[in-house]
């Protein structure tokens, strides 16, 4: 397991505390794409704490998912163990071995932590022929409502992050780019949607959101804790509300038959 594997582990409950849930309609756009009944079999990679299996384990299908950190796959074990359709195994895509193939797989806001050209192809080979993949994932984006709030937070992270730029917005030109990526992998019929949410969170339950990210935690501790604690300060002084707006996509390739 990897440094950034381990951060979300040890920070598990935070981690399906805090993070937002995925619109429905990616599934939907999933499901329509690819349609998935009690006769298919669906892989998916990095299930975390399961938030994102539920609307496919509903369908019935033969599900198996992949989960190397023990903590996550603890909390989603246990939050399906009524499913009879549902296997997890505690592995990386990497290390995992099947003689099977499948009709699905996907993976939710884990996929980019594979290398592109590994991934890629291995996700082709474990698919059946005419089978889909769909990788879909969130990206946090500025309180949109509070100015002051925003430009004050920016503030902090230059300070004790000090990127190079302000991040920019997740946009559809983003998405399509990524999914143009299958083709050179030998997927066809790729597509793509953005969809959009946002989530208020008091500033206690923010830093717990921040506790999740791996880039903050590898902050040096006594700059993460000034920079923590500034944002806490912050929220705070602008009202005691933060709401954090994302941008969710979805891109869908097929293995030619």
């Amino acid at each position: 397991m990897t440094a950034f594997e381990k951060t979300f582990d040890s920070a598990a409950l935070e981690y399906d505390k805090s993070r937002p849930t995925y619109r429905k309609e990616i599934y939907e756009d999933i499901l329509q794409y690819e349609p998935i009944n009690s006769d298919s079999n669906v892989l998916e990679i990095g299930v975390g704490t399961g938030k994102a299996s539920r609307p496919i384990l509903d369908t019935q299908c033969h599900f198996i998912g992949l989960e190397p950190g023990e903590q996550l796959a603890g909390l989603a074990r246990n939050r399906y163990q009524a499913y009879e359709n549902f296997s997890l195994f505690p592995q990386t895509l990497q290390d995992f071995v099947s003689s099977e193939l499948f009709d699905l797989i996907y993976a939710a806001t884990a996929f980019h932590w594979i290398p592109e050209d590994y991934g890629y192809n291995r996700v082709f080979n474990l698919l059946k022929p005419g089978g889909a993949f769909a990788r879909f994932a969130y990206h946090a984006g500025s309180d949109q409502g509070r100015r002051a709030l925003t430009d004050e937070i920016q503030e902090l992270y230059r300070k004790y992050m000090h990127p190079e730029s302000r991040p920019a917005e997740f946009s559809n030109a983003d998405a399509q780019k990524l999914a143009e990526r299958a083709l050179a992998y030998g997927f066809v019929d790729v597509k793509h949607t953005l969809y959009h949410t946002a989530k208020d969170f008091t500033a206690d339950e923010y830093m717990a959101l921040l506790r999740t990210y791996p880039d903050h935690m590898k902050i040096e501790t006594s700059d993460r804790k000034k920079l923590f604690e500034g944002i806490h300060f912050a929220i705070n002084k602008h009202g005691g509300i933060m709401t954090v707006y994302y941008a969710m996509d979805l891109e869908l390739a097929r293995k030619p038959d």
